[in-house]
């Protein structure tokens, strides 16, 4: 087995590795928000009583499952896009049009990750606490993270593009993170 061969494996495992991880992790979010907030509906319907900091968490939870499951989505390339110039392009503008388009997310989803962490560090000085004696700034930190993951998905899309281009194949991975 080549060095190359080797290395691509070893990719591929990571990769799926990833894959099961987020997937996993995605999945134990979602079932928790409905756990929970079915929870929160029984105890206030029958009860008429409910957790305190039950709704602060819920939309915590809500916001990490929303920003993991945008990573996922860009890595898949299941995002939402106005694609306007891939429909009346083609060939090598089309081509272009791609790249150009990987990049500029690549490129926002950078400058969103640094403004996010700024944003985690300031809150980290303000000492806020969320519930439970939990920071706001721990809760928060899936900013930077999330939109770190998607530059870095981007990044994939672009180089896996790219590379298709020098090779003369077509580009349409689904997973960004295929390009070594």
């Amino acid at each position: 087995m080549t060095m190359g061969a080797r290395a691509e494996s070893v990719w591929r495992i990571l990769t799926a590795t990833v894959d099961g991880l987020e997937k996993t992790i995605l999945m134990a979010l979602l079932l928790f928000l409905l756990g929970f907030a079915l929870l929160q509906i029984v105890l206030r319907n029958f009860f008429a009583m409910g957790i305190v900091w039950g709704d602060t968490l819920l939309r915590h939870v809500l916001l990490w499952s929303s920003l993991l499951g945008m990573a996922r989505a860009v890595g898949e390339r299941k995002y939402i896009a106005i694609e306007l110039f891939p429909l009346l392009l083609s060939g090598r503008w089309k081509k272009a049009s791609e790249l150009a388009c990987d990049f500029f997310s690549c490129l926002v989803a950078g400058v969103l990750c640094v403004v996010s962490w700024n944003f985690v560090q300031s809150e980290r000085l303000v000492g806020a606490m969320a519930f439970l004696d939990v920071p706001v700034w721990w809760l928060v930190t899936v900013f930077p993270f999330a939109f770190a993951v998607m530059a870095l998905r981007f990044a994939c899309h672009f180089m896996n593009s790219l590379l298709a281009g020098s090779r003369n194949e077509p580009s349409n991975e689904p997973s960004g993170i295929e390009f070594p």
